[in-house]
């Protein structure tokens, strides 16, 4: 299907019947959240690990990990059969996830996880049911923090994944299996069987080469200047290859992803009215922003992205995004709570030095991080927008990033409606990129729209009737909304408002997005970029904070708030570009007894 703007009729959707009993459910049976304490049923490791209250119970959580988003990296069976490259060990073995700073997962419990990936990593159905490895926001978005043998399992925390380590390493292993006649030999068993014959063999040994050399490509598109390292990446600068170089065809186009940065901690992230760390990317309306930025994040991570077919009406985008699966993790989301300080495992915080540090907190800090209630059901929060001397990398990258627009050059541009010339803004492209993909599958797209909005009444549940009365009526997605965004000839205003709604807004260079700190204690490392250790380290004047340190450790400093800096495969250095520790000298000035106070009152939040 084209995009295209002129007036089309877009059929009411006939759910499928499960789906409709599934929402039918949702809108009336709030879900029962995990007590702090509950074990982790699949985790690996020596430590106790366990679940805090984050809203979520075990359905939800399992099917946040382990969910598909239609991502695609390899054939799945060949990732089970695997091998590392310098060994015969299995490339998906604990050890090796657990450096490359992914957590390793046991199978189940029940249906989940039968194979026992890694947790963020899932299973993506493809043609002629060749079933595929991908990622999916989990990979990105779950950490853990290690204190005296119990770990605690952070959902929506940032993780201590190395990507472009474990994608170089995948790559290697792919080439070394191709080259490596014994290697090839196990590989081939393990994925054909003992009794293939030698067609067989040929046969994978062709697919195998060929998914060898198109991986080795990507890798060496998205290969960065300096390594990002454990916990970072340039997942922006990514995604801008895949749209702009690989997509649009266009190979001058590339850039190094040089401008890496911390995975964003995302519980909330429904209720911001802006999101993403220069607060680019807008929720709404009727949850399109959010639908947007999710297929975008989908394209970075192997959403197979093309740009075919353009004409003056428009352009095809196949791709193999599951639109239907990102609405309902969008809406699992919502219903997440950030975590709480949990005092059996790291320890009583101090009542008086926590009264006494919410008041400095009152005095220094409430202009730009409000406090909420994290269990609100009705929490909405405004980004406040902020140059405070950091780093101005990532957000100089994304503003000024251009491309040419190739096969769109003479297409209309959406939101604005008006037809590409030869150069455009890279953000710009990449949204119409991601419209692309929901506007070409409409009925996914109001299925997906449907199932977040119906997550949104069923969060509200958990808030009082006259909460629910009080709060201003939201209209339900319909195929009538979504033709208004699509036809601007039909209602103009309606139209024009809701598309610009959801998408980008442009921000100055340098400007990056505070919010409250709710659940702060467990993001470390600080700034946008990661490069502040420990909380402890922010109080601190900028000459004063660490120069160098080590990343990936998961082991909790209590006192200081982050990780341990002593151990940890990546290092990293602030004199390198991108990696400025400078800026937000907010609490810089305060003694030494008013940081502890402060410290203190951060991690109770």
């Amino acid at each position: 299907m084209k995009v295209s703007t002129k007036a089309r009729r877009v059929r009411p959707l006939a759910l499928p019947l499960t789906l409709s009993l599934m929402l039918a459910l949702i809108a009336c049976a709030p879900i029962t959240p995990m007590s702090d304490g509950t074990p982790v049923p699949d985790a690996v490791g020596p430590e106790q690990v366990l679940n805090l209250d984050q809203g979520w119970d075990e359905a939800t959580q399992m099917a946040f990990w382990f969910s598909t988003q239609g991502s695609r990296i390899v054939p799945y069976t060949w990732f089970l059969a695997l091998e590392q490259a310098g060994n015969s060990q299995p490339f998906r073995s604990n050890a090796n996830i657990e450096r490359l700073g992914y957590l390793p997962a046991k199978p189940g419990p029940g249906r989940w996880n039968h194979d026992g990936l890694p947790v963020g990593f899932a299973q993506t159905q493809g043609p002629q049911t060749q079933a595929w490895l991908g990622l999916t926001c989990a990979a990105c978005h779950t950490s853990q923090v290690n204190l005296r043998g119990v770990g605690l399992r952070i959902d929506g925390g940032p993780s201590m994944a190395d990507f472009n380590l474990f994608f170089r390493e995948l790559v290697a292993a792919l080439e070394a299996t191709w080259a490596d006649t014994a290697k090839f030999e196990r590989f081939a068993k393990a994925v054909l069987g003992p009794g293939a014959s030698e067609t067989q063999k040929q046969a994978l040994r062709l697919a195998l080469g060929q998914q060898a050399k198109d991986s080795r490509q990507r890798l060496t598109l998205n290969t960065p200047s300096f390594p990002a390292g454990h916990a970072r990446l340039d997942a922006f600068g990514n995604i801008f290859n895949e749209v702009l170089v690989v997509a649009l065809q266009q190979p001058g186009n590339a850039q190094a992803p040089d401008a890496p940065v911390s995975y964003p901690f995302i519980w909330d992230t429904p209720q911001h009215d802006k999101v993403q760390w220069n607060g680019s990317a807008p929720n709404g309306p009727f949850g399109l922003g959010e639908l947007t930025r999710n297929v975008g994040e989908v394209l970075g991570v192997f959403g197979g992205l093309g740009v075919n077919d353009c004409g003056k009406d428009g352009c095809r985008y196949p791709n193999h995004v599951d639109i239907r699966q990102l609405g309902q993790l969008e809406g699992w989301v919502r219903s997440l709570w950030s975590p709480q300080w949990y005092e059996k495992a790291l320890g009583p915080l101090d009542a008086s030095l926590v009264q006494r540090g919410q008041q400095i907190y009152q005095n220094q800090c409430i202009s730009c991080h409000a406090v909420i209630d994290r269990k609100d059901p009705f929490r909405r929060i405004t980004a406040q927008m902020r140059d405070v001397g950091t780093d101005p990398a990532m957000a100089t990258a994304a503003a000024m990033r251009m491309a040419k627009t190739g096969p769109l050059q003479g297409t209309l541009a959406f939101p604005s409606f008006q037809r590409y010339g030869a150069e455009a803004g890279g953000g710009a492209l990449t949204v119409q990129a991601a419209t692309g993909v929901l506007f070409g599958d409409l009925d996914a797209t109001l299925a997906a729209l449907i199932s977040q909005y119906e997550a949104q009444l069923q969060d509200e549940l958990r808030g009082s009737a006259a909460q629910r009365n009080a709060r201003p009526a939201t209209p339900r997605p319909s195929a009538e909304l979504l033709q208004q965004v699509l036809n601007p000839k039909a209602q103009p205003a309606a139209a024009q408002a809701a598309a610009a709604e959801a998408s980008p807004t442009p921000t100055p260079n340098a400007i990056y997005k505070a919010r409250p700190l709710n659940g702060i204690w467990a993001t470390a490392p600080y700034l946008h970029n990661g490069s502040v250790p420990t909380l402890w380290d922010l109080l601190q004047p900028v000459e004063q904070r660490p120069r160098q340190f080590q990343v990936g450790s998961r082991e909790f400093d209590p006192q200081r708030v982050g990780f341990d800096t002593a151990r940890g495969p990546s290092r990293f250095d602030t004199r390198l570009p991108g990696n400025s520790n400078s800026g937000h000298l907010f609490g810089t000035t305060l003694d030494e007894a008013q940081k502890r106070a402060l410290l203190e009152y951060l991690k109770s939040l």
